[in-house]
C-alpha cells in the first residue's frame, strides 16, 4: 500500500528571514500512524516558493503537491506579503493566524483557509477528534493549542488539554490551562480541581490548599476536593486527617487506593531537628521483615530522604499513621514517633 496524505499544518512565519515553517503529515503505508515532513518556503525570493515542498513529496510519497494544497499555499502567502508591505509588517506577532492554518490534501471543507473564524474553529476541532479516535493525542493537542488563537475560552478545548497535560505529567502547562478554564467557567469544579493537582505537583501547596479551598465552599461533601486538601495540609505539615476521614466516609474503597498508590507522604519543610532512621533499622523498628519495608518504599508511598535513602521520623509518623488508621496493612504496625519537646506550629 503506497503512502497517502493526511494533513498540511502551518507552523510559523518569521518576517525577519521570509521563512513560512510548516509539516505534512502522512500514512506511510498499511500500519496506522503519522509520519511529519519539516521544510521551511522561503518567501521573497526569485522562483516558485512551493519548490521545497514539490521535491518532498516527489522524495518521501512520489506525488505531486495536491491542487488544494497549491491554492491554499499561494492564498496564505499572498496574504503574508499583503500584511509585510504595511507598517508593522515586520511584528511577528501579526503572524499567529499562520499556525491556525490546516490543509486538508482533496477536501477544502476540512481546511481552514478562504473560511470565516467560526468555521476554521470547527475544521480544527474536527481533526483533533479524528486524530484522538486515531490514538495521536499528542497531535489532538496540538491542534487545539492551536484552535485556541481563534477561540480563547473554547471550554471544550481547554478541558480536553488540561486532561493530556495531567496524563503527560506536565504540571506547568497543565496548571497554564487550567488557570484559562477557570476564567472561563469559573464555577466548573472540574476546573479547579485540576488546577488544584497541578499546583500540587509543582509543590505549590499553599495555593493548591486555596483551590481545593474554593470547591468545598460550593461543595462540601466533594471526594476529590477533599483529598487534595489533605494531600495540601500534610505537605504543609498541617492535619489532613478530618479531610481523609470525610473522603473515608464518601468513597472507602477509592481513598484507600489513592493513600496507598498516588498520596505523598512527604513534608515540604521538615521540622527542624528532625530525626531520620536508615532503612537497616526499619524492620526492628517497625517490627516487619525487610522485604516488607522494601515494598512499603516501593508500593505504599513511604517517602524516602537524604543522600543514603534514610527515612524522615516526621514523615514515618505521618505515614504509619494513615496505615493503621485506615487499615491499609494486612496488620496494624506497632509504633508511633517520641513525642518531640517542641510541637510544630499546624499549618
Amino acid at each position: 500500500m503506497r503512502a497517502h496524505l493526511r494533513f498540511l499544518l502551518l507552523d510559523d512565519f518569521d518576517p525577519d528571514t521570509g521563512e513560512l515553517a510548516l509539516r505534512v503529515a502522512f500514512q506511510p503505508g498499511e500500519i496506522p500512524g503519522l509520519e511529519l515532513i519539516r521544510l521551511h518556503l522561503h518567501l521573497g525570493r526569485a522562483g516558485n516558493p512551493l519548490d521545497p515542498l514539490s521535491r518532498e513529496l516527489r522524495t518521501h510519497v512520489q506525488m505531486p503537491v495536491p491542487p488544494l494544497w497549491e491554492h491554499g499555499l499561494k492564498t496564505i502567502v499572498h496574504a503574508i506579503e499583503d500584511e509585510l508591505a504595511g507598517p508593522d509588517g515586520r511584528n511577528g506577532l501579526r503572524y499567529l493566524w499562520v499556525r491556525t492554518q490546516l490543509l486538508h490534501p482533496a477536501d477544502p471543507a476540512r481546511s481552514t483557509p478562504n473560511h470565516p473564524v467560526a468555521r476554521q474553529v470547527e475544521v480544527l476541532r474536527d481533526w483533533a477528534h479524528r486524530l484522538d479516535q486515531d490514538g495521536q493525542s499528542l497531535r489532538a493537542a496540538e491542534i487545539l493549542d492551536r484552535l485556541l488563537l481563534l477561540a480563547p475560552r473554547d471550554v471544550t478545548s481547554l478541558a480536553y488539554l488540561a486532561a493530556f497535560f495531567r496524563s503527560q505529567g506536565m504540571a506547568e502547562e497543565m496548571a497554564a490551562v487550567a488557570e484559562r478554564w477557570i476564567k472561563a467557567e469559573p464555577d466548573r469544579v472540574e476546573a479547579r480541581l485540576r488546577h488544584g493537582e497541578a499546583l500540587l505537583r509543582l509543590g505549590r501547596a499553599q495555593e493548591a490548599r486555596a483551590a481545593f479551598e474554593a470547591v468545598l465552599k460550593a461543595h462540601p461533601v466533594h471526594l476529590l476536593a477533599h483529598l487534595g486538601m489533605a494531600q495540601a495540609l500534610g505537605l504543609l505539615g498541617g492535619n489532613p486527617f478530618p479531610h481523609l476521614d470525610a473522603a473515608q466516609e464518601l468513597d472507602p474503597a477509592a481513598t484507600a487506593s489513592v493513600l496507598r498508590e498516588t498520596f505523598d507522604y512527604r513534608l515540604l519543610s521538615p521540622p527542624p531537628g528532625d530525626r531520620e532512621h536508615a532503612l537497616e533499622a526499619l524492620p526492628s523498628l517497625l517490627g516487619v521483615s525487610g522485604a516488607e519495608v522494601q515494598d512499603y518504599l516501593q508500593f505504599l508511598g513511604l517517602p524516602r530522604a537524604g543522600a543514603e535513602g534514610a527515612v524522615r521520623e516526621s514523615e514515618l509518623a505521618r505515614w504509619v499513621g494513615v496505615m493503621n488508621r485506615y487499615a491499609l496493612l494486612p496488620g496494624g504496625l506497632h509504633w508511633s514517633a517520641p513525642t518531640p519537646r517542641h510541637l510544630p506550629e499546624l499549618a
